[in-house]
Order: C-alpha cells, then structure tokens, then sequence
C-alpha cells in the first residue's frame, strides 16, 4: 500500500485577547534626528567589528551606529517614570510614563511617535523532552547528515568565527563538561543578562545551554555541533515561561551589543507569535524585534532564527523574527529522513515570501543544566545551522552576510525545489559553493489523451524494499507568480508513485517534482 505524507498550506485567523492598561504605560518613545558629533568608530567598536565592516565593504559607521542624543534621553526620562532602555539603531527609548507625561513627550519636536507597547504577555515557545529515541542515532545524525566527516577532514570547526547566542538562560553552562574545551581555551569572551542588566548569564533555564551545545557542544565524547571551536557572545534576553513585551526590546539591545563587539553570527531560538499578534503582521516590517534583525543584517552579521514550534497547535505559520526577510529561518526535520518534523512551523510570511528558508534536525541530543536530554523544537535546529553556517564561514570568509545567506540555502538538499515546509532543504558541505551535477533519476510522463500527468522513477533510481521515510518524492503546484499552492511529499513504494489529472489544475501553473536530487517541472496548459 502506498504512504502518502501530505502538507497543505493552511491559512489563519487568530483573535487577539483583550487587553488592560495600567495608569502607568510601557512607550516606546521614536526620535527624529541624530548626530555624528563626538562619535569615534574606533574607539566604539570592537576590533573584529571594524574588521568585519571592512571585509564586508560596509562604511565604518553609519546613521544607525550614531547613539541617541544624551539631551532627548534626558528630556524624556525627566519626563517619565522610569527609562527602561535605548536602541541607536531605532533611534528610540523605551519609558514607562503615565498619560499625563505621554503627553509631553508627544509634544516635544524631537520626538517622531509614541509606541504604547500592552502589558501583556504570551507563552513561551516550548521545547518537548523526548524519551523515545535512540540517543546514540540522534546525537550521531544531528551533524553528520550535514556533512561532519568532510569538514573535520578539512579542519572546520568554527575557528575564527564569533557567534552570539540569545536565549532565556544558560543555566549549569559555566560548569557543564559539554563546554570544558570552550572555558579551556578562552572561546566564551563576553556574557550579558540584558533582563537583570548584569554579566551572569548561567541562570533562567536550561534551554540556552541546550542550544549553546548544538552549536560548540561535546557530549559522550562526541561533537554535538559542529562550531566546537568558535568564540562565543552569550546573551540572556528572555524572563522565561513567559514573554512579555520587553524581551522584543532586550533581543534588539543584545543584536547592538553582538555588533559591537564582533559577532559575525547571531543565533536565536526564539519567537513572537499568537496573543501578541495577528498573522498577517507577520510580514517582515511590523514587530519591533523583526525591524531590529533586518538592521543586525545589514550591519554585515548572518541572523539565524528558528522558525518556530507552531506548525501543530492553533497559530501553524511562523513568528517574528524568523518573518524577516534579511532573516535566514531555521525549519525541522524528522532524525530519521529529511521530512518536516510535526511542530515545525509554516511558511510563507504574510506577504507570499519563502519561509523557512533551509532546514535541520529537530530533535537534538543536548546539554542541560544537570547533564543531557533529547530535546524536540526547532529551537535545535536553528543552532545546528548556525554551527554549520560558522565552519562555512571559516572555509569561505570573504563572502559577505547575504551572500552567505544565499549559498547555505542553494546548498539545500531540495535546491532549486523549495516548499513552506522545509524550505531548500538540509545544507551540506558537499553542496556548498559547488555547481549541482544535474542526476537523471525519473521523468514526467503525459499520457496520449493530454489529460493524466505521472511521475515515472528510473529503474536503477528505485528502492523496493527502502525503508519509509528514506525515498522521499516532494512536489508542489506553484503559480506563475513564484507562490505555492500546494504541496505534498510521498514515499515511494512503486516506479510510478504519482498520477494526476490536468484539469484539477489551473492553465499556468507549474507542476514541480524532486526526487533525489533531481528537480525538474511542467506547465499546465
């Protein structure tokens, strides 16, 4: 009997609670003009920020870089309760103020608008300890499927490469043997807890120290990520179990702080979704921690975020800021197969761009902060391409961010084939920056009438007796617009897995098929 596995692009409506306000009100208060007076770039920055700048041919600084003017920073924290925190690259504070002061910060003429942010807060995204899987398989298979082999032949890991993780904690990381090697050799170089506004970071939970592992990680004498030799930012953004507003701001103060002093990689497992938004602000331009990742990219940094542990419960589609367009966003697939684990999180953004844009394993073999755990999310494929993303970095380092960007997603094992699923697939090395020898591994048949297409596997590229999950066919209906209408992902148990009648489908439309490394397609007509 054939297996059928079958993803359908869903829309969402999601109704937002109502929401309170307290007499005295979180603002994020805009401002309309900064200078270049007295800012000295050198002296600001850390050397591999200048660095990183050069390389990527970007100015020293720019508008963004300059820091908000001391004399607005005064005038609106005279006028509030309390200044929470300022951002350069938004131009903007964040005050509590009662109405009455709202108002006279309205009034001031430096000020551009006044952002009240609710108080309300959300669940974390949460992460599903696993205690059915072969541990052994798991840790193996979490790098190999990207190709951990070549690249310690090639001496790839991570070396010369700053990644900055943020997180809700990194509990029992300072003592964790998973890191030894890391403490051992100088590569941890700052900490910062942006919600206590201090340098401890080893507190609020265990899930940073899980993802920390599947980046630079060793577990059981085995590498559980592939940076193992990178140098580390640790950045403790988020309060825990639940999510308030402020943690959007703490995210954008923790991407000014990684710029500034050399990150190259930022690495976030983490996301904004229902009871905080509506889908469709899921666009790349509307929240205010998307607005911050596209500027962290445009500072020359590769930012790479999980896309989310929605794709089974009410909200399905992806969150901020994996929505950014400047954002390379992380899906997850089963360990056994390169199929879309069930929680990952759906594309495409509101706005019909492809999300997420590559993927990896979502189930991990992890430290945490009393030993190991597998761990599910997709939490834990985001580091394991970030990981990866570092040693290509090593290997290839006049590539600018986006260029980066572009190339970890061609090195996609789906590449040129893409769903909202998987996105262009799992990276590996051997795909990476090499020119794609076309394979010869099935046709599209029509049939006389015109009327039936099929999907005919090549003798020699067919697997009777393959385990399910192993010989995937994926393809999708795209319309001429570049937009995916529909798309499914069968095992293959027969030469010819796949029929399907023309007229069910509009004149146009393209029908898009991959199968082992073969991508090939058909226009209806």
């Amino acid at each position: 009997m054939q297996h059928k596995f079958i993803i359908f692009l869903i829309a969402i409506t999601t109704i937002l609670p109502q929401k309170s306000f307290a007499q005295i009100q979180k603002c994020r208060v805009y401002f309309n003009h900064k200078s270049a007076k007295n800012f000295d770039a050198k002296s600001y920055f850390d050397a591999k920020a200048i660095e990183r700048r050069i390389r990527q041919e970007l100015p020293l600084y720019d508008w963004y870089d300059l820091p908000v003017d001391a004399e607005y920073l005064q005038a609106v924290e005279i006028n509030s309760e309390r200044l929470i925190m300022h951002s350069r690259w938004l131009n903007a504070a964040v005050v509590l103020a009662n109405p009455e002061q709202i108002e006279k910060i309205k009034a001031f003429s430096f000020v551009k608008e006044v952002e009240i942010s609710a108080p309300q807060t959300v669940s974390i995204a949460g992460t599903l300890d696993s205690t059915d899987s072969d541990v052994n398989e798991v840790l193996a298979s979490q790098i190999s499927r990207m190709g951990s082999a070549s690249m310690e032949a090639k001496q790839l890991n991570g070396k010369g490469i700053r990644v900055a993780i943020f997180d809700v904690g990194f509990s029992g990381a300072e003592k964790h043997k998973a890191f030894e090697h890391l403490r051992a050799n100088g590569r941890i170089l700052k900490t910062w807890d942006f919600v206590k506004n201090e340098e401890d970071v080893y507190k609020g939970g265990w899930h940073g120290t899980a993802v920390w592992s599947c980046i630079g990680g060793k577990i059981n004498n085995q590498w559980s990520g592939l940076a193992w030799d990178a140098e580390f930012l640790l950045a403790r953004t988020e309060i825990g179990k639940r999510e308030p507003f402020s943690e959007e701001e703490n995210w954008v103060a923790a991407a000014e702080w990684a710029d500034k002093n050399g990150a190259d990689i930022i690495n976030s497992s983490l996301g904004y979704t229902e009871a905080r938004y509506f889908p469709e602000q899921m666009n790349g331009r509307k929240t205010f921690i998307t607005r911050g990742a596209n500027l962290a990219a445009q500072k020359g940094m590769l930012v790479i975020n999980a896309a989310g542990n929605e794709g089974d419960g009410n909200w399905k589609i992806i969150g901020a800021p994996a929505d950014a367009d400047s954002v390379l966003s992380v899906g997850g697939v089963e360990p056994c197969c390169d199929y879309k684990i069930s929680f990952s999180s759906y594309g495409p953004t509101a706005d019909k761009r492809l999300k997420p844009n590559v993927a990896a394993q979502g189930r991990a073999l992890c430290a945490v902060a009393n030993g190991t755990n597998t761990v599910d999310g997709t939490s834990f494929a985001s580091p394991l391409m970030a990981g990866f993303a570092a040693c290509m970095w090593q290997a290839n380092r006049t590539l600018k961010n986006m260029e980066m960007f572009k190339a970890l997603e061609q090195s996609g094992h789906l590449y040129p084939y893409y769903d909202y699923a998987h996105g262009y697939g799992v990276p590996h090395v051997d795909r990476f920056k090499k020119d794609q020898t076309e394979t010869n591994q099935f046709v599209i048949e029509q049939d006389p009438s015109g009327l039936e297409l099929s999907v005919k596997i090549n003798e020699e590229s067919f697997d009777p007796a393959a385990e399910e999950g192993k010989q995937l066919l994926y393809y999708a209906i795209v319309r001429p617009s570049g937009l995916i209408e529909s798309y499914y992902v069968l095992h293959v148990t027969e030469r010819v897995p796949l029929r399907i009648n023309v007229n069910a489908y509009s004149k146009g439309n393209i029908f898009r098929v991959h199968y082992k490394g073969q991508t090939s397609e058909t226009e209806f007509k």
